[in-house]
C-alpha cells in the first residue's frame, strides 16, 4: 500500500464535499479555509502472516473563527449527509484501488488549532485504512 497515494485520494474525496475549499495531500503551511489535509500518520505492520498493514491517518478540517465557521464544522462532522466528510472519505473504501477497505473510526472537534500564528477552529476525522505490504523497488 502507499500511502502518500492513499493521502492522495483522501484529499481527492475531501475535495468533492461542498463547502471544503482547499483540500490537500500535505500538511498545509498556510491554509484557505475551510480547509482539509491529511495529518499524523500511525503504521502497524505485519498485522496477518500475509503482510497485511494497518494506517490510521488523522485527517483534519480547519474552518473559518466565527460562530458562522463553527456552524459549518458541525456540518462537515454529520455521519450522513450532503456535508458529511465521513461519507465522502467512505464512499469509495478502496480509494480506487490505493487500499483493500477503510473506515473513519472517530470524528473528534472542536478545538483550536494555529497555523503560523492565525487560530482556526477545527476537527480530525481518524481514519483506519488496511492494505497489503508492497515493497519499494
Amino acid at each position: 500500500m502507499d500511502v502518500d497515494l492513499v493521502c492522495e485520494r483522501l484529499a481527492t474525496a475531501a475535495a468533492a464535499v461542498p463547502g471544503i475549499v482547499s483540500s490537500r495531500p500535505i500538511v498545509p503551511d498556510s491554509v484557505v479555509v475551510p480547509c482539509f489535509y491529511p495529518g499524523e500518520i500511525t503504521e502497524s505492520f505485519d498485522e496477518t502472516f500475509g503482510g497485511m498493514v494497518v494506517v490510521e491517518i488523522i485527517c483534519r478540517v480547519y474552518v473559518t473563527n466565527s460562530e458562522g465557521g463553527q456552524r459549518q464544522l458541525r456540518r462537515f462532522m454529520r455521519r450522513r449527509g450532503s456535508t458529511s466528510v465521513k461519507q465522502y472519505l467512505e464512499a469509495d473504501p478502496t480509494l480506487g484501488g490505493a487500499c483493500d477497505d477503510l473506515h473513519v473510526r472517530r470524528i473528534q472537534g472542536h478545538r483550536i488549532f494555529r497555523v503560523g500564528e492565525v487560530p482556526y477552529p477545527g476537527a480530525e476525522w481518524l481514519v483506519r485504512v488496511i492494505g497489503t505490504d508492497s515493497q519499494e523497488v
